[in-house]
């Protein structure tokens, strides 16, 4: 059985474990921040990245875990986040990451000096498109412009440090390829634009192995010497693989510091404002990424139960009675299905009986109506309905979310056993192929737990579904005049 160092970067921790199958036998968190600007920005640092690794690597030696018995390294890394590295490798600017909406002017730039259908053609080019970002950097930073050589993920510039070698996956890959085959046939966009696809790094497949690992790293990591280092992909494609999603048929919801909602099909289909994305040789996803799921029930019981385990703020907000407002999620603009940076939110049908824990329970239902908002969307252009939904990520280790999920999707919720479906996905990176993945899946499948949609909510659920989807559009109109609003009085 291969034993792994896996590692998964995300927002809020770095996790980093030996891996032995689909079981983790020791594991170091290290939490991480993302700082957050004025206008919009969301950055980190990618060194501290690497230290924090370093410092994971440390701690499972001190534990008593021998890294000179792993295989191989694998890991994976939050998405829709760009590291600017110069041609040595270093990061010259800060992470940009996947929240940051500041290139809105920059854009409306750019698309004054490109064809007019361009914004048709390029499909999904927002503030939140990565290219956009990059717009930023060239036309506000163009001294940091001056030195990027490449762009990368935030797990690319973990590989390259682990082996001096810069390189990318396929499945992270697809949305820059996408946009620069648009571009690149058309030639009054490309000099509008003046960056090449150059710039983004060789994508293999995220079973390929990128390099091994060098031999003149920190004392840390001395044992890894010459070990291989597995390519890998993204924290969702990771997450989806080990929690035994990544087959045609199911849905998936992974839900952290950010949160992604799609389905899996065998061929390809498309849907207004969903991402269609290869995942393997017959796994295509259709859904996309969202503000996050995590950090606003954090915001909510920072608000209705400060000081209190989020825990036992969801318990008593489970144990109230009565209905809960419509809450709609959009604290900081929203990414799939709206692509909208201007876009927020609000609490609706507020009376006086709701307390704190009514807000609560409201913020925890209008995540998943966000979530059932996609799934509609996905089933309407396949014309098939998700057979069940794997659910992983932070927010799946809660029983009282889990079966609202269930409930307010009408579908099957499947947990897997382990809570770390990143690190369990990277580690099957080693020694299989993309040609594994309906195996490694349906192994997953057998050791888990089902949550079944409760028939009692369904039509409140269904009713409230369709205020939160009217709502929004009402709400739209409104965050739009407020965003001019804000702009003129600043």
């Amino acid at each position: 059985m291969s034993r792994v160092l896996a590692y998964d970067l995300g927002g809020s921790s770095l996790r980093v474990a030996v891996v032995e199958g689909v079981s983790v036998r020791r594991m170091v968190r290290i939490p991480q921040t993302i700082d957050r600007g004025p206008g919009g920005e969301f950055e980190a640092d990618p060194n501290l990245w690497w230290s924090n690794f370093c410092a994971a690597c440390r701690q499972l030696q001190a534990e008593g875990e021998d890294l000179g018995q792993v295989d191989a390294v694998a890991g994976c890394g939050f998405t829709r986040t760009q590291v600017l590295v110069d041609r040595a490798g270093k990061a010259v600017h800060p992470a940009i990451t996947f929240q940051d909406s500041r290139g809105t002017r920059v854009l409306a730039s750019f698309l004054e000096r490109a064809p007019d259908d361009l914004a048709q053609r390029a499909d999904g080019l927002s503030p939140f498109h990565p290219i956009v970002r990059l717009l930023w950097v060239q036309a506000r930073r163009p001294e940091v412009w001056a030195r990027v050589d490449k762009v990368l993920e935030p797990k690319d510039f973990m590989n390259l440090r682990l082996t001096g070698r810069v390189r990318s996956d396929l499945v992270s890959q697809q949305v820059m390829s996408a946009f620069f085959d648009v571009i690149e046939a058309d030639p009054l966009a490309a000099r509008a634009l003046g960056i090449a696809r150059e710039i983004c790094p060789e994508p293999l497949s995220p079973f390929a192995e990128v390099g091994r690992v060098g031999g003149d790293l920190p004392e840390e990591l001395a044992a890894l010497a010459g070990k291989p280092v597995y390519c890998g992909s993204n924290d969702t494609w990771t997450c989806v693989l080990g929690s035994g999603g990544l087959n045609p048929g199911a849905a998936y919801g992974i839900s952290g510091t950010s949160d992604v909602f799609g389905v899996i099909t065998r061929e390809r289909y498309e849907a207004r404002q969903l991402l269609t994305v290869r995942w393997g040789p017959e796994q295509w996803q259709l859904g996309g990424p969202s503000q996050g799921a995590a950090t606003k029930l954090t915001w909510a019981r920072d608000r209705f139960f400060p000081g209190v385990p989020v825990e036992q703020a969801l318990a008593e907000s489970f144990a109230g009675a009565g209905d809960p407002p419509l809450f709609l999620p959009y604290l900081e603009g929203e990414r799939t299905p709206f692509w909208d940076p201007d876009l927020r939110g609000a609490f609706l049908g507020l009376n006086g009986t709701h307390d704190n824990a009514a807000l609560l329970r409201a913020v925890a239902e209008g995540l998943n109506f966000l979530s059932r908002l996609i799934l509609e969307r996905a089933e309407k252009a396949t014309g098939e309905q998700a057979a069940h939904v794997c659910f992983s990520g932070g927010l799946a280790n809660n029983a009282h979310l889990c079966q609202l999920k269930a409930d307010i999707l009408d579908r099957a919720i499947f947990v897997p056993r382990s809570p770390e479906s990143g690190l369990i996905g990277a580690a099957q990176l080693s020694g299989n192929s993309s040609s594994d993945i309906g195996r490694i899946t349906a192994s997953i499948l057998t050791d888990g737990t089902w949550y079944r949609p409760s028939a009692q909510w369904r039509d409140r659920y269904d009713t409230w579904f369709d205020l939160f989807k009217s709502s929004t559009e009402v709400v739209r109109d409104t965050s739009r005049r407020l965003a001019r609003a804000s702009s003129t009085h600043n």
